[in-house]
């Protein structure tokens, strides 16, 4: 990117793949808003570890299921940055549930952090910067292949799909707007190392996304003047088989 003072707000940046993004933007340059919503020590220990990389680190803490707290959270990045730069989408609400037992209460609560948020959190950082910027959702590869298992997640991920398309037309040309899709990166839930490596096994290239590969997508993505509205799946091709052969069912 360009040489001017850059920084980038992480949402769910202190564990896993927001981890992983903060750390390589940070090593790439840029100064990183760390948010976090119960997870102090581990958004603590990043912050400690991007200014040992020479480079600005502040954390913020905000639940995103709450629209004051979401309101709240990009001028209160402005007042000690000065300039937001990037938007990163990474927080997430992931929690099992099926068609034929959905309750309200899940499918609103996922779709508040997963859906909701991104797109508050987006009209704010437009109506408040002069760009130019970006913005970067994070999907998941569910979207390629729908099934009834996680209905509530996926519904707010898909919700977020057309959101990054809608938002990128809307936010043109001060901000960019872009998101990835990704496969199967960390294990989740109950998921056993078994069970990780037989999905992993199925993928065409014989390997599953790393958090790195991810991590490297974004900084490519921030770095397309000319990208807008596109959402790239990186799962090591899962989504060329069937739900029922890579043992999504």
């Amino acid at each position: 990117m360009e040489n001017y003072q850059s920084c980038v707000l992480v949402t769910g940046g202190a564990q896993r793949l927001g981890r992983a993004i903060a750390l390589r933007f940070a090593a790439a340059g840029h100064d990183i808003a760390i948010h976090y919503r119960t997870s102090e020590p581990d958004a603590r220990a990043l912050r400690e570890q991007i200014i040992a990389l020479g480079r600005k680190a502040e954390i913020y803490q905000a639940d995103l299921s709450d629209a004051e707290q979401t309101d709240g959270l990009i001028p209160a990045v402005l007042a000690d940055f000065g300039v937001i730069t990037g938007l990163v989408n990474s927080a997430s609400v992931f929690d099992r549930d099926r068609f034929g037992a959905l309750t309200r209460t899940s499918l609103h609560a996922q779709a508040r952090v997963n859906a909701e948020a991104p797109l508050f959190l987006t009209q704010t950082f437009w109506n408040l910067t002069d760009g130019p910027g970006w913005v970067l959702n994070l999907i998941d590869s569910k979207i390629n292949q729908i099934t009834p298992a996680f209905a509530s997640y996926t519904l707010s991920k898909l919700a977020l799909e057309d959101i990054t398309r809608m938002t990128a037309r809307a936010c043109a040309p001060k901000l960019r707007v872009n998101a990835i899709a990704p496969g199967l990166v960390l294990r989740s839930g109950n998921q056993t190392d078994s069970d990780f490596e037989r999905v992993h096994d199925e993928n065409p290239m014989r390997r599953g996304p790393t958090p790195d590969d991810i991590a490297e997508m974004a900084l490519t993505l921030a770095n397309a003047p000319s990208t807008t509205g596109q959402i790239i799946t990186v799962d090591g091709g899962l989504s060329f088989y069937s739900p029922k052969s890579a043992g999504m069912l």
